[in-house]
């Protein structure tokens, strides 16, 4: 039952659902660069001057002088003048809000995360895929001393992650082929061995549910991942547990912590959805409808 949905799920996907994204026929500039400024701005900045968002953001200093201010202007920047620079504004709080309260994914899966947090002493957390990153929207503590919240909004690759392998197991295949595309041109030098994990992810999360990251980001610290399609087909996020090596071993995730992370978006689609998935005790269920794709082009290799 649960490969038959997969693959009617990745027909549609092939027929023209969630496909290629449609050609634009009106781009602005000035708004794509008000957009750029605003994401210039990381987890460790508080404050930027405008040379230092020119030379993030590759727009002239002239230009990033007239668009901070009118940001400044609308809520979305603050401006210190002891210093001469700026920081983000509440306003930007607002664009978040609305995305979130329409989501609600991280409302019903809280609590999930936290029992899961505190069973594994890891950390638990949930993104939503955005471009080459995924954005962190909720994440759980476990009770061990190494454990870090990831804070909301924390951006992280999708290229060396498995939250990120995930939501590109989700995808259907133009909008992983563009994905991959992408991949390729931003990190030219890594791309034969960031490709190569994202095949073996794909292939994980079809046969299992799961992916795994051993160190890949971050060089003794190992995750895995679950990919969640949001029922509005629009949105794609993902699961991940992450903890030192010493804690999250390859053994213990494929023994234990990897299906009960699957067993975590299988109650939140059920509860969610409001109905069951099918063949929900299967190690090969689906852990989200977007995995079609995954099968699909597992099944072309």
């Amino acid at each position: 039952m649960a490969r038959r949905q997969l693959r009617r799920q990745g027909d549609d996907d092939a027929g023209g659902s969630r496909s290629a994204p449609v050609e634009r026929t009106e781009f602005n500039r000035s708004a794509a660069r008000g957009l750029d400024i605003l994401t210039a701005f990381t987890v460790g900045d508080q404050f930027l001057g405008n040379a230092e968002i020119a030379h993030r953001t590759g727009i002239p200093k002239p230009t990033v002088s007239r668009i901070t201010a009118t940001l400044t202007e609308l809520g979305y920047l603050n401006y210190d003048d002891r210093i001469g620079k700026y920081e983000i504004g509440p306003r930007v709080l607002a664009l978040s809000y609305s995305l979130l309260s329409k989501l609600q994914v991280h409302t019903h899966a809280r609590p999930f995360m936290e029992e899961l947090a505190r069973e594994s002493n890891c950390v638990v957390g949930l993104s939503i895929l955005d471009g080459l990153n995924v954005v962190f929207i909720e994440s759980a503590l476990g009770d061990h001393p190494h454990a870090r919240r990831a804070s909301v909004g924390f951006r992280v690759p999708i290229a060396f992650t498995a939250m990120g392998w995930s939501c590109i197991a989700a995808m259907n295949l133009a909008e992983r082929a563009e994905t991959l595309r992408k991949i390729e041109a931003a990190y030219p030098k890594q791309a034969t061995e960031i490709l190569r994990n994202i095949q073996q992810a794909i292939a994980d999360v079809w046969k299992h549910g799961y992916c795994i990251s051993l160190g890949a980001l971050s060089p003794g610290s190992n995750a895995v991942g679950v990919p969640y399609l949001h029922p509005d087909g629009r949105h794609i996020l993902a699961f991940n547990m992450t903890a030192p090596d010493s804690v999250l071993t390859r053994r213990a995730i494929e023994t234990k912590w990897g299906p009960r992370l699957v067993r975590l978006v299988q109650r939140l689609s059920t509860t969610v959805a409001g109905r069951p998935l099918a063949d929900a005790d299967s190690g090969e269920a689906a852990a989200t409808g977007g995995r079609a794709s995954a099968a699909q082009h597992a099944a072309s290799d």
